[in-house]
Parts: structure tokens; C-alpha cells; sequence
């Protein structure tokens, strides 16, 4: 929320915002001090109508390996997204 709260889609500071969620999830992450190593995407799209499917596989330990997806922005009670733009963050711990 933090990073696009106010922000008006541009194609120009996509890459500036991505830096700045994954680089905020990574320092949050590190600070949880737990015995993981991790990997954090972030995805910007203007909401234009096009679509976009994603998936992720993975080959780990079921029972010590995490994954989180935090899709925003959060739909509104209306069942409404922001109009703007989505981000789709991933983050990935796995442990050692």
C-alpha cells in the first residue's frame, strides 16, 4: 500500500515501484530473523482490461518451505478493484 497508495500508472516508474515493494518485503522478511532464505516477485499491470494468468511450481519441503501472494489492491466490500492498476506480490522462504 505503501509504495502505490497515491499513484497514477506509468509505465516510467514501474520499474521504480517494483524495486521498492520487493526490497521493503525483503527487509521485513530478514527482520522476522528465521532460519529461511528468500525470494520475492513483484508484479505491476495497468488495469486496461487485458488479462494475465501466473503460476508458480515448486519442488520443496511441503513442511518446513513457505510461499505467500498478496494480490493488490484488496477488493473493496463492493467486489470492486482499484481501477488503476494491480500488483501481485510472491515471496518465497525456504528453509536451510
Amino acid at each position: 500500500d505503501g509504495v502505490l497508495q497515491e499513484a497514477v500508472y506509468d509505465d516510467k516508474m514501474v520499474a521504480q515501484w517494483v524495486d521498492r515493494i520487493n526490497d521493503g518485503c525483503m527487509k521485513a522478511l530478514i527482520e522476522l530473523n528465521l532460519p529461511f532464505k528468500y525470494a520475492v516477485t513483484a508484479m505491476i499491470m495497468q488495469n486496461n482490461g487485458a488479462g494475465v494468468n501466473t503460476a508458480v511450481s515448486s519442488h520443496w519441503d511441503s513442511a518446513n518451505d513457505q510461499m505467500a501472494r498478496v494480490e493488490w489492491p484488496e477488493k473493496k466490500k463492493s467486489g470492486q478493484a482499484d481501477p488503476r492498476m494491480f500488483c501481485v506480490v510472491t515471496a518465497f522462504g525456504v528453509a536451510f
